[in-house]
């Protein structure tokens, strides 16, 4: 399966189309559980800038092949290392083929959604990154996307029947919102991303981007308008000032600023040209820099090319940053943790694709190191343990 078509089912936290269907599509004999992996990256490098690893990271992966989840770990247990998690065992999940979905909330809880009118919440243990299920888990909802509430409050999860929204309970338990679900205007939702403070939920359809506000005590949804700016792929930055896209085919960046009432609105100086084409894009937990991550596909191969870092100005203007393109780092997608040392990427060369962990100097946002691979590519969330 091409990048082209992962992205179109791409969530903010994390989603995208499944590579786990064969053993051809591991660099190692992976088994969910375990695995004997012989890492192709470089030697083992500290990143983050700090000569050593000082965060503890869980990446989860979905496989509806096997219905199953696996589960891989920077510096768990102070390993200072970045390895599949042999003592994982996955949650009861029956997952389908075309779409999954995760998102993270609170660094608490991990919700996972599938077009099987499924939708899973598990609670985090942060000492082995075990995953029980939440109360009342799982629900009847399929979800083609998915996208959570930077404050912990809300759950977002789009179909082509519309948006629904659901509280967070204390416990993880989900309540659902009233009037769910909420018109989207007639688009598949392939994004569902909100903005940095938690008022407005953004949903990429085709060339359309849907714009509501949302209700800060029930979630409940009010239409702002729409857009129609053939972006693939949006992110959003923690001061809730800007949303970012891409289109997936040109070389360049756009900046849209947020208005008081929700509505985007492309800044003058936007877009910023960027080396090369983009596939993907992501901003780090500071909302200072911004990630491109690229792709060349030759018929049904596919090649990652070097990731590309940009300094977001206060005025939404876009500039490189040192090293970039970082050449010998390449990804065709990535999610960042939230402390912003680590990028945790999918590098693609024809039908192999490798997760690797680049380290990230956060003083002035280079990717200067990588850890080994970890030897598994595939739908995945990250979630620092707090």
């Amino acid at each position: 399966m091409t990048l082209k078509a992962r992205i179109l089912l791409v969530s903010t936290v994390l989603a995208a189309t499944t590579w786990l269907g064969g053993c051809g599509h591991y660099v190692c004999d992976h088994t969910f559980g375990s695995a004997t992996c012989t890492s192709s990256g470089s030697g083992f490098q500290q990143g983050g800038g700090t000569g050593t690893i000082a965060v503890t990271t869980f990446v989860y992966f979905a496989d509806p092949a096997a219905s199953q989840m696996s589960m891989e770990a920077l510096n768990i247990g102070n390993s200072q290392t970045f390895a599949p998690v042999s003592t994982f065992v996955s949650p009861s999940v029956v997952l389908s083929a075309d779409f999954v979905s995760m998102a993270v909330v609170g660094e608490q809880y991990l919700y996972l959604s599938s077009d099987g009118d499924t939708l899973y919440g598990f609670a985090i243990n942060s000492t082995s990154g075990a995953l029980t299920a939440v109360p009342n888990s799982p629900y009847s909802v399929s979800g083609d996307s998915i996208a959570a509430d930077p404050n912990g409050h809300f759950l977002f999860v789009g179909n082509p029947s519309g948006i629904y929204v659901y509280t967070v309970n204390s416990d993880g338990s989900l309540t659902l919102a009233p009037g769910s679900p909420f018109s989207n205007g007639g688009i598949f939702p392939t994004q569902l991303i909100t903005d940095g403070l938690g008022k407005y939920l953004y949903a990429v359809g085709g060339t359309t981007v849907s714009e509501f506000s949302y209700n800060q005590t029930s979630g409940v949804l009010t239409t702002v308008g729409t857009i129609t700016p053939g972006l693939s792929v949006i992110a959003s930055e923690k001061t809730g000032t800007y949303i970012l896209g891409i289109t997936g085919t040109t070389a360049d960046v756009h900046v849209y600023g947020i208005g008081s009432a929700g509505a985007l609105t492309e800044l003058s100086n936007s877009p910023s040209l960027t080396t090369l084409a983009p596939v993907y894009l992501a901003v780090d937990s500071s909302g200072t820099y911004v990630y491109t991550f690229n792709q060349t596909s030759y018929g049904s191969e596919a090649t990652s090319q070097p990731m590309e870092g940009y300094l977001l100005a206060t005025t939404g203007s876009l500039t490189a940053v040192t090293g970039s393109p970082f050449t010998g780092l390449d990804a065709s997608y990535g999610l960042i943790d939230q402390s912003g040392q680590y990028i945790f990427v999918e590098a693609q060369a024809g039908s192999i694709a490798e997760e690797f962990a680049y380290g990230v100097d956060t003083s002035t946002g280079a990717v200067t190191s990588t850890l080994p691979s970890a030897g598994i590519a595939g739908t995945y969330v990250v979630t620092d343990v707090p």
